[in-house]
């Protein structure tokens, strides 16, 4: 079922759930850039099947939600927490389990870390306690002062490649945001090129502004990591991770899984993307999680 939502601030925001709203709500926030429809749908589908009232949606900026003129309206995490949260409350939830993917993680930690009693359990999905390392390097900056790694030189070198010979057609961008996509897998499993490819196109005809996500950037790059705010997370907290992930490489897992306090890690052998080709894992590791009593290690 979808449903529009409003800001505080006038933005709309697109969201769409699956299962019964009786059910433990499960919020899933995506990474930068992407619609909420890259949380496949089979896999909303498989939490709503084990017991959960599932809501994604589409970031301000991304798809079917508002796009924003970021130069008169400047955004940053704080905002984009502030729509998470505000899709909660037009849902009439009270306490969620979390889910986010990479900057989905990012806003997931803030929720967990600004808005508490909202958390049931928290999931973060390759994601980071530091954007610093990545966004610097993918800046063409050194991220040598940085303790946590930088991405890996793969994805580095895809991003250099796109900027010496950007597309020029609608062909040829899609070809380049699939390279995009099969950089960001990792491990024996083939890419998932032709749901990645049919997700690409779905998500062009639900958007106006294609240019308009590249705001995610600036909102990321203008906020403060969260390195020592997450030793503050109270919610028992799953970190799935993928061994071969090129955007945060594993240190930035152990990190979180180090520092908040009821934290457990589960490394996969993936990549930063798990859409389509480890969905069925990732799902059932959530359920799992979720219907955990208390916090015990994933085996």
């Amino acid at each position: 079922m979808e449903k529009m939502i409003s800001t505080e601030d006038g933005a709309v925001i697109w969201t769409e759930t699956f299962g019964k709203p009786t059910d433990r709500a499960v919020l899933l926030i995506m990474g930068a850039m992407n619609q909420g429809i890259f949380w496949p749908d089979e896999f909303c589908q498989a939490l709503a099947n084990k017991g959960n009232f599932v809501i994604r949606y589409d970031h301000r900026d991304t798809g079917k939600s508002s796009s924003i003129d970021f130069e008169q309206h400047p955004y940053d995490l704080d905002t984009l927490t502030r729509d998470a949260v505000g899709v909660l409350k037009v849902h009439g939830i009270k306490k969620a389990v979390i889910v986010g993917l990479s900057m989905g993680g990012y806003i997931a930690q803030l929720i967990a870390i600004q808005h508490s009693d909202l958390v049931d359990k928290l999931v973060l999905i390759s994601s980071t306690a530091d954007q610093r390392p990545y966004m610097t390097a993918t800046m063409g900056i050194s991220g040598e002062r940085f303790d946590l790694p930088a991405p890996d030189e793969k994805l580095l070198a895809y991003i250099r490649a796109t900027i010496a010979a950007p597309p020029k057609t609608e062909i040829e961008l899609e070809e380049n945001l699939l390279q995009g996509w099969e950089v960001t897998y990792g491990g024996a499993r083939p890419f998932p090129k032709e749901q990645v490819a049919n997700a690409l196109r779905l998500s062009a005809s639900r958007t106006k502004d294609r240019t308009a996500s590249f705001h995610h950037a600036l909102a990321v790059a203008t906020s403060l990591e969260r390195l020592e705010s997450v030793k503050r997370i109270q919610a028992p907290t799953l970190i799935i991770h993928g061994r071969y992930d090129v955007c945060f490489p594993l240190p930035h897992a152990e990190y979180l899984s180090r520092n908040i306090p009821k934290a457990q890690l589960c490394v996969l052998e993936m990549g930063h993307a798990f859409m389509w080709s480890w969905s069925n894992e990732v799902a059932d590791h959530i359920a799992r999680f979720i219907s955990e009593s208390e916090v015990a290690q994933l085996t």
